[in-house]
């Protein structure tokens, strides 16, 4: 009995077949891959930073409309510190970043998202600026504030009604503010999901490319094994059934 098609089955150690049946590129071995990951995973911690600084600045200004009673200067005092502290916290990530991250340089989104937050502290025409002064909160030359404890007490003992108006003010247009750039559809928002998503993508190509390589080295090495019985169809037909399923 003649069985047809033994030798037209596949070779089995041909790279290109078999790498084009596994859907993968050969210009992308597991260390280009890697590489790649890499660089995503950079940006991706960059981005991350940004928006986690972002949400806690947010959460302070949250806290500072939260007050369910008149406050006492202990309570104003400590929203407005957690407040200024986060904001130079944010002015300093994403001051750092821009200048040490290509990710951050090659993407104006952070850059953005810092203006439009001075922008909502300084409020229309930098009228806010004043008023914070009056309480004892300057601006630096670097973009931070710093706060007078002396005369951020005299200005609530002597105006509260006042100072909590621009606090409250403040922190409303603050919320905005961040709330474009962190919500579910914002921008750094959609920034970080899309990098997570690139992540795993890419993670996955590795491993796939790695199977790929590890199953050519099984294949060659049974092969090899099995030389003196080349022209054996059960053998040739159960490496061809191996690499077949094992590619993928």
């Amino acid at each position: 009995m003649v069985i047809s098609g033994i030798n037209t089955l596949p070779n089995t150690t041909s790279a290109p077949a078999s790498q084009a049946q596994a859907g993968l590129d050969p210009q992308n071995p597991p260390s280009t891959l890697q590489s790649s990951k890499n660089s995503v995973v950079a940006q991706l911690s960059a981005f991350g930073q940004v928006k986690a600084s972002l949400a806690d600045l947010q959460n302070k200004a949250q806290a500072l409309k939260n007050f369910s009673k008149p406050p006492t200067f202990t309570d104003f005092q400590l929203v407005v510190q957690g407040f200024v502290q986060s904001f130079n916290s944010l002015n300093k990530n994403v001051s750092t970043l821009t200048s040490k991250q290509g990710a951050l340089n090659a993407d104006s989104h952070s850059g953005q998202a810092l203006n439009n937050v001075r922008q909502a502290v300084a409020g229309a025409n930098q009228n806010t600026f004043s008023s914070l002064q009056k309480m004892g909160i300057s601006q630096q030359a670097n973009g931070t504030f710093s706060i007078n404890q002396n005369q951020l007490a005299k200005s609530f003992q002597d105006n509260r009604s006042g100072s909590l108006s621009t606090v409250f003010s403040l922190a409303n247009r603050v919320t905005q503010a961040t709330d474009k750039y962190i919500s579910a559809n914002g921008l750094i928002g959609k920034q970080v999901d899309n990098l997570s998503a690139r992540v795993n993508d890419l993670e996955n190509m590795r491993n796939k490319s790695q199977n790929y390589l590890d199953t050519q080295k099984i294949i060659q090495q049974f092969t090899k094994a099995q030389a003196p019985n080349t022209n054996d169809f059960v053998v040739r037909k159960a490496v061809a059934t191996y690499a077949s399923v094992a590619s993928f």
